[in-house]
């Protein structure tokens, strides 16, 4: 070998190719060898018999450990026009082998989530020496699609679904390379019980680590109380209507979001109890919430109107108990008892009254009650209201709403109505309480009503909303709060209804727990909620379904 020159003294430039091809310290060779004398690459067997060993060697040393179960082709399933086998049964027993993985890091475990599910990052490529292989799973043999793959390592599952043979060093068949994804069971797959118990063994599921969450998704999804197509037909197992009540196609449109597509006229009920719920037997609890939402609209009113008298004083004296007021209605009508008036002269003043005494129905005189604080209430506006033009009282015959009647006999339960469009009753258990509006209720005009027994936190309220007459962003606003005196109590209700009266209503929802007022408007402006999993009662007043009738065909 000739000796090398100091590099400093050469000058290799692209700016002088010519000067590069002297020979100033190079290797000399024989110029008369020809170039298979110099070097032959058909005879490089040794050579690739070190890059084989090395290769095999590199994949033992630094793979990681993997558990391949082998999907193995049925013979009978071979596809003759595509060239390929449909189905495939996987080995019960893993090949214990090392993989390399490329690049010699892990895959990341950003996983990825979306509506089917956990994905990992795709492809994720292993290597593995073609002899190392052939050693562990036998001669002829190779990666296929839908072998299963599980890596200790990072912990994940994975299936192949592709894999061909690298040539490497002198065009030889080095590596096979496999691309894996995550696993997902198939039908064309057989996987024996054996192998399952395996993969349970090495693996947590989605099951098990998000298995309540899904649940819960999905029961929110698909619950049958807003979901079943048997609602309001003959088959209904949630609620039984009145067959007289009139269910009317309707768009309850705020900016554009459809709230409901149908509502109860529940003045065509033939039946007090214009919808029952089935199997709404409900035991509340002192550590157990409630909370009902309704959207209501308080009709015109279009009935009778009466001249109405009251007798001095009020509370009037000598009456039947429960009864505090005597009134004269102008008129040959009889009136009976359990009738509701609903009195008024103005705005403010205007109050409700309940027959108790009919006795004196030929004179036109009954003895009602009217409960206590709406008596504070008008006396706070004005004493001896029912002084002052005495004859310009004025009478309709009115029903409350009601949202929820959960009363028993023993006047214990759960109910909420709204008296003369202002008066909002809530009766929990024992205890009762009437939340006075600021303003009455625009008849014709929809409200949106959430009412809280929030028996664990000790918060008991009643909220009142309405669309939004200047921000459609915000779509509702608010027109009524007022927190309830209540303590929590145990009460017990037979069964849940919603009474006849003057009112539309659709949306009917009872839930086991509390709505707080910044998750209220969702709810409210929910077509099906998103809480299907905490509801007792969900009623949308869907259509009666009415199928054609299709005769025998001759």
């Amino acid at each position: 070998m000739a000796e090398c020159t100091n590099p400093k003294s050469q000058q290799v430039s692209g700016a002088f190719p010519g000067s590069q091809g002297e020979n100033s310290g190079a290797l000399e060779v024989n110029l008369d060898a020809t170039g298979y004398d110099i070097f032959n690459p058909n005879l490089a067997l040794s050579a690739v018999q070190t890059f084989n060993t090395l290769n095999n060697v590199a994949n033992k040393m630094f793979g990681i450990e993997a558990r391949w179960f082998r999907a193995v082709p049925q013979q009978r399933s071979k596809d003759v026009i595509f060239q390929e086998y449909t189905l495939s049964c996987v080995e019960d027993t893993p090949l214990c082998i090392k993989v390399v993985v490329d690049s010699g890091t892990m895959p990341e475990s950003d996983y990825q989530y979306d509506l089917m599910g956990v994905e990992y990052n795709v492809p994720t490529e292993v290597q593995i020496d073609k002899k190392y292989w052939e050693e562990i799973s036998g001669f002829g043999t190779a990666p296929q699609k839908g072998d299963i793959v599980y890596l200790p390592l990072p912990n994940k599952l994975y299936e192949v679904v592709s894999s061909y043979l690298k040539r490497g060093f002198m065009e030889q068949e080095t590596t096979w390379v496999s691309n894996l994804e995550k696993y997902q069971p198939k039908a064309s797959r057989k996987e024996g019980d054996a192998l399952k118990e395996t993969i349970d063994q090495y693996t947590v599921s989605e099951a098990e680590l998000f298995g309540e969450r899904l649940a819960d998704d999905i029961e929110k999804i698909i619950d049958p109380k807003q979901m079943s197509p048997l609602l309001s037909t003959s088959e209904d197992k949630f609620k039984e209507i009145d067959t007289k009540l009139q269910i009317l196609p309707y768009n309850l449109d705020i900016y554009g979001i459809v709230v409901a597509e149908s509502i109860y006229d529940l003045t065509t009920s033939e039946l007090f109890n214009a919808v029952t719920y089935k199997n709404s037997h409900d035991i509340i609890s002192e550590t157990c919430d409630r909370s009902v939402t309704a959207w209501i609209n308080s009709r015109v009113d279009t009935g009778k109107e009466y001249d109405i008298q009251f007798f001095d004083p009020i509370p009037y004296l000598g009456l039947t108990p429960p009864a505090n007021v005597k009134v004269h209605v102008n008129g040959s009508r009889r009136f009976g008892i359990g009738d509701t008036f609903v009195i008024y002269k103005s705005e403010q003043l205007n109050l409700y009254a309940r027959v108790v005494d009919d006795n004196e129905y030929n004179m036109g005189n009954y003895y009602c009650l009217v409960d206590q604080p709406v008596i504070d209430y008008l006396n706070s506006i004005q004493s001896n209201w029912w002084k002052k033009k005495p004859d310009n009282w004025k009478m309709r015959l009115k029903d409350p709403i009601t949202l929820i009647d959960g009363i028993n006999d023993s006047n214990t339960g759960f109910e909420v109505t709204i008296n003369a469009d202002r008066y909002i009753k809530i009766h929990y258990g024992t205890q009762e309480h009437i939340a006075i509006m600021t303003d009455k209720l625009v008849q014709g005009n929809w409200y949106g009503f959430v009412v809280n027994i929030g028996n664990t936190w000790g918060q008991y309220n009643v909220h009142v909303w309405k669309p939004s007459t200047y921000d459609r962003d915000a779509k509702l606003q608010s027109v009524f709060y007022e927190t309830v005196p209540f303590i929590a109590e145990p009460t017990e209700v037979e069964s849940y209804t919603v009474d006849k009266s003057f009112s539309y209503m659709t949306n009917i929802r009872l839930f086991d727990s509390t709505i707080e007022e910044e998750r209220q408007v969702q709810e409210l402006l929910s077509y099906f909620t998103q809480n299907a999993d905490k509801a007792l009662i969900l009623d949308n007043a869907d259509p009666r379904f009415r199928a054609p009738y299709i005769s025998q065909q001759r």
